[in-house]
């Protein structure tokens, strides 16, 4: 569609709909939400500004719970070197709160939604596929790096603090049953508990080991 509509390498989109915009992911999420509605781009090209046409073409994606919802393409990239916007230390320690606590409650609702079986199991992945991620990140630019180790690392917070024995969630776990109950439970116990919690542990990596390797060989691979 941008080919035919008439884009042209290093045009800028600065407006769509008349709305202008600052951020690439700005204006991906207003045209995927627009597949088969014509909209109109306004852009910078060698010091003009341009008006054109567009219809995104519709495809389908599947969402975090695993269905297929009808998303618009138009057929662009971002260009390479990008072009970062600045902000003041104060309006930036807002900005990293704020996206620190989207990506928080993105992670649990998918930890509900895996658990719960709304988002396909094959959906988990291991260090393998984190190290993929890492490297396609890593081709975009330093800041794309630095953002999706930040994400990793939210990611590990909250999967430590789950109530599971063996992780710092199970051991908060453990003081409040003993501030519950007045005493301490018996060792046998904390032992057994932290058995189990092993257990899921090395479970739950070795199931996202085995999705990690069936992603690259014919393992039954899964395709949802």
């Amino acid at each position: 569609p941008a080919v035919e509509a008439g884009l042209k390498p290093r045009d800028r989109v600065v407006a769509l709909n008349g709305q202008p915009i600052q951020t690439w992911d700005e204006m991906a999420e207003f045209i995927s939400a627009r597949p088969g509605q014509e909209i109109t781009l306004t852009i910078e090209r060698d010091g003009l500004r341009l008006e054109i046409a567009i219809t995104p073409r519709a495809e389908t994606e599947r969402d975090a719970a695993g269905n297929e919802v009808p998303i618009g393409r138009i057929g662009i990239t971002q260009a390479s070197p990008q072009t970062y916007l600045r902000s003041d230390p104060l309006t930036a320690v807002g900005q990293g709160i704020a996206r620190t606590v989207d990506v928080t409650l993105i992670t649990l609702v998918s930890i509900w939604k895996l658990v719960t079986g709304a988002i396909h199991h094959s959906n988990i992945g291991g260090p393998l596929q984190i190290g993929v991620m890492a490297g396609q990140q890593a081709q975009q630019g330093l800041v794309s790096y630095a953002f999706f180790l930040a994400l990793i690392s939210v990611n590990l917070a909250i999967l430590n603090l789950l109530p599971v024995p063996m992780l710092d969630g199970g051991h908060l776990l453990f003081f409040a049953i003993e501030a519950v109950q007045g005493r301490p439970l018996s060792l046998r116990k904390r032992e057994i508990a932290q058995q189990i919690g092993l257990g899921l542990v090395m479970a739950l990596l070795v199931f996202a080991l085995y999705n990690d390797i069936a992603r690259v060989l014919p393992l039954g691979s899964p395709s949802k």
